[in-house]
């Protein structure tokens, strides 16, 4: 399992900031450190999710093919999709934008905007949930992933996947991982 201190050392080296704790055990960081970030015209942060195609900590991803048939998926229920993150060979033709080559800082601003981030249990993970974004965490069969209140863990096994070209965790797990996140980003901000 990831420790505090492991968290905090990752939150710093890519923000240059310690991250504050929360009494669930998350990391926070207080959105006034960031820049405000030039959004383009056609997207609305609001209505729009994160999708990190960098590969876990031990090199585990999800397949490109299934990260474009969530996009999809997404976007019949109007929510718009974005690239931050990964590979400069893996490219999301669905994304509405990459942001993967922005600064760390930058990079952090656009998952504070957004309403929702989605991929492997990574650095990036930790700062979704410290700057309070509902993250949907693919992951394989280990149980190490924190879970905290935002937190939407996919672990493979749970139903057979779609392929098994396409790898053991199916898009319908992550799909409703996602409508279970949405319920609570709105959840949060009726309040």
């Amino acid at each position: 399992m990831t420790s505090r201190e492991e968290i905090s050392s990752a939150i710093q080296k890519l923000l240059g900031v310690e991250p504050e704790w929360s009494t669930d055990g998350s990391p926070r960081l207080e959105k006034s450190i960031l820049r405000e970030l030039k959004w383009p015209k056609n997207i609305s942060p609001l209505s729009t999710v994160v999708m990190d195609t960098l590969p876990g900590p031990k090199g585990e991803s999800w397949p490109e093919p299934r990260f474009e048939i969530l996009i999809a998926n997404l976007d019949s229920v109007g929510l718009k999709s974005v690239q931050c993150g990964g590979s400069s060979e893996t490219k999301l033709g669905r994304a509405l934008h990459d942001f993967s080559k922005l600064s760390s800082p930058d990079r952090a601003a656009v998952i504070s905007g957004a309403c929702m981030w989605i991929g492997m249990e990574s650095p990036w993970r930790w700062i979704a949930a410290a700057l309070d974004t509902p993250q949907v965490v693919i992951t394989g069969l280990s149980d190490s992933t924190l879970i905290w209140k935002d937190t939407f863990v996919v672990r493979q096994g749970k139903h057979a996947a779609e392929s098994s070209a396409l790898g053991p965790i199916s898009v319908t797990d992550v799909a409703e991982a996602a409508t279970l996140a949405m319920k609570f980003a709105m959840k949060k901000a009726s309040r």
